[in-house]
């Protein structure tokens, strides 16, 4: 990944001023770019992958002009999450002073500290539940400083989470972390309806990954297979980019027009769930839109474009001598 950087001329993100380039930290530092330049106050909900520190590091980065963070997380954390308890007290004897105070294993605590949980009516994927919880404010050394440790109880299941917005209410971060299941099912739709990851770019000079997990790319040196490479990786995000945008344009037409797709829609649905259309349907009235008014945008620019690149027909049959 940081030899695909250096082919695209990318800048590295950076903590403390040094490189930190992983598939954390880049999804960090693609988020706190997304934050700034929306200058609004975000809550990212993140899988328990995300839950490291160069990630709470690299968001803690994003203020506003008063200095105030723009960017905070919600994550699960591991099973085996340690975190401490306040130091204790500077005495007057000899010695450097504690910076943590009591070593905690979070798992731990659902048995020895049970007593001390809440209990709470919340509305979970749908169906209402009750949870038990108990909320810890605790410094956590991966980023040197205190975050939000939410331990929950949902029936049999126990889970941890992990929060940097100390404001922010244990029962809002289990709301907010049932809501982390639409990522997949965002995943599904860009997979399945928008073949956003159905992208064929690719070259000879890539070297072949065989029966390895990835390429090895130590070994291009020459400037144009470099480019060409380059090249190939630029194509395919920006696929993918474009698959997201579509996929965004869908629910924001289903948001605002969902009365007008709803009329004109051809399909039929044994049950309708919600007053809201799914991506899939605005997508299917979109496509019979555009195939019964299809040469009503003769004047358009994309029209134009396809039928630039679109093969007249028998261009490619040479006559016959007479």
């Amino acid at each position: 990944m940081e030899t695909i950087r250096t082919f695209q001329q990318k800048p590295q993100p950076t903590i403390d001023a040094q490189p930190k380039v992983s598939v954390t930290s880049l999804m960090a530092a693609m988020a706190a770019a997304v934050i700034s330049a929306l200058g609004k106050r975000c809550l990212l909900v993140l899988d328990a992958y995300f839950a490291a520190g160069p990630v709470f590091a690299i968001l803690k980065q994003v203020h506003d002009d008063a200095g105030r963070p723009l960017a905070h997380i919600v994550t699960r954390a591991k099973s085996n999450v340690v975190a401490f308890t306040d130091a204790p007290p500077k005495t007057s004897g000899r010695g450097r002073p504690r910076t943590y105070g009591q070593k905690l294993k979070l798992i731990e605590l659902f048995d020895s500290q049970s007593q001390f949980f809440e209990q709470t009516p919340i509305e979970l994927y749908g169906q209402m539940k009750q949870v038990g919880f108990l909320c810890l404010d605790l410094f956590w050394k991966p980023v040197a400083d205190k975050v939000r440790f939410v331990l929950v109880t949902d029936g049999p299941n126990r889970f941890i989470l992990i929060g940097s917005d100390l404001t922010l209410s244990a029962r809002d971060m289990i709301l907010a972390y049932s809501y982390r299941f639409k990522i997949e099912v965002g995943f599904k739709v860009l997979k399945h309806l928008m073949g956003t990851f159905f992208y064929r770019f690719w070259t000879h000079d890539w070297p072949r990954i065989g029966k390895a997990t990835q390429s090895d790319l130590s070994g291009v040196i020459n400037e144009r297979s470099q480019n060409l490479i380059a090249d190939v990786t630029n194509a395919i995000e920006a696929f993918v980019n474009f698959g997201c945008i579509a996929t965004g344009i869908l629910q924001m037409l289903a948001l605002n027009f969902h009365e007008t797709i709803w009329c004109r829609y051809m399909g039929w649905m044994r049950t309708v769930s919600s007053t809201v259309p799914s991506e899939e349907v605005v997508k299917s009235v979109i496509q019979q839109e555009y195939y019964h008014n299809f040469r009503t945008f003769r004047t358009d620019a994309i029209y134009r474009i396809i039928m630039s690149k679109s093969r007249q027909p028998y261009d490619d049959i040479l006559p016959l001598a007479t």
